[in-house]
């Protein structure tokens, strides 16, 4: 029988090797566009953000069969919704796991404090030993999936692998039992290789911002021509981009711990700068010209964070645009209006800027 333990994280903040190797699949909550946050609205006022909200209307209304919910420390809804959740969810078991934002010395070992606090934790409840091998056996596990999401990630530039595709991909990737999962990514690599080829009518983009939660709003950047192929979402690349170090030897949470401060950061994460840099590289490696910068109505960490990375990105010649989005699977013809034509002016700049070399 599968035991899943779910968790309610801002990005890629919850560390699932110790989870996995205490015997339970981990399930990342990510709500559900359709169903109405009313259950959620009781606690949280409207102004907050929809999609934390709907993590809790799931949690709230829900039929799961978790063993508990862990809350991993990461942007305000995370930080200051966890004692609604600890009040008002009906669990055996919630658990705060507190995360560094940055990743200085200090951080670090307090990082290390926190993950041995955490296994302990759930040694102690699940009547469990998390060894040093279950833990590497978790994390070569971990390595498997996200090396076949990589060889599916490089295969947006060159196949025509529409926007849902690779969404839904990443969604198995933080919601299936892993191994369930390996066969299924295998599947899925098989069935992209026979693909045509990327097709001349799409604009290839970069997408960041934040996390995409519905396979609506892909659908939309597809209606409007732009296909995603690179990211730093956590449905996504950030899930991805790094393989957590399997030395011969040594203590696995400080691998857990140096792929945690490697992997592309978030907004919520100090300092900006990382964040740029990793979106600076994917631009360049992949020759793209376009990005398309989002946040979603009321996340405040990505509005902020957007000034400075869309101007950086700016100043370095790329085509940009920024839009802020609603918690809503309903087509917006006027964002797609917005896209087509921003996908035009790019397109138009880039012949124009190569005409003249």
């Amino acid at each position: 029988m599968v035991k899943r333990i779910a968790y309610f994280d801002a990005s890629h903040d919850f560390p699932e090797q110790i989870a996995m190797a205490a015997g339970l699949e981990p399930y990342k909550i990510l709500g559900n566009v359709h169903e109405p946050n009313d259950p959620a609205d009781q606690y949280l006022q409207s102004f907050l953000c929809p999609a934390a909200r709907s993590m809790l209307t799931e949690a709230l209304t829900g039929d799961q069969d978790w063993e508990g919910i862990v809350i991993a420390h990461g942007c305000d809804a995370t930080n200051r919704f966890y004692d609604i959740w600890k009040r008002h969810v009906d669990t055996d078991f919630l658990y705060w796991f507190y995360n560094p934002l940055n990743d200085t010395p200090s951080a670090i070992n307090f990082f290390k404090v926190e993950l041995k606090r955490m296994k302990d934790v759930f040694e102690r409840q699940f009547d469990v030993s998390i060894t040093d091998d279950k833990l590497w056996a978790a994390i070569k596990l971990s390595n498997d999936i996200k090396g076949r999401l990589q060889e599916l990630s490089t295969m947006r530039a060159v196949k025509d692998i529409p926007n849902r595709d690779y969404f839904n991909a990443c969604v198995q990737a933080v919601q299936m039992p892993r191994k369930e999962l390996l066969s299924s990514l295998d599947e899925t690599i098989n069935d992209w290789k026979g693909r045509d080829a990327f097709p001349a009518d799409k604009s290839p983009v970069l997408l960041t911002g934040s996390d995409v939660t519905y396979v609506e709003w892909m659908d939309t950047l597809d209606d409007a021509g732009l296909r995603v192929v690179r990211d730093d979402l956590s449905i996504g690349e950030r899930y991805f981009a790094r393989l957590i170090p399997h030395p011969s030897e040594g203590d696995p949470l400080d691998s857990i711990i140096q792929y945690h401060v490697t992997i592309p950061r978030p907004a919520t994460k100090n300092p900006p700068e990382p964040r740029l840099d990793y979106l600076m590289n994917a631009m360049e490696e992949s020759n793209l010209n376009m990005v398309i910068s989002q946040n979603l109505k009321f996340c405040e960490p990505y509005a902020f964070d957007s000034v400075f990375t869309v101007n950086a990105l700016k100043e370095k010649g790329y085509q940009v645009i920024h839009l802020e989005r609603e918690f809503s699977p309903t087509k917006d013809m006027s964002l797609r209006t917005r896209l087509e034509a921003f996908r035009e002016m790019a397109t138009t700049n880039r012949v124009e800027k190569h005409s003249r070399l």
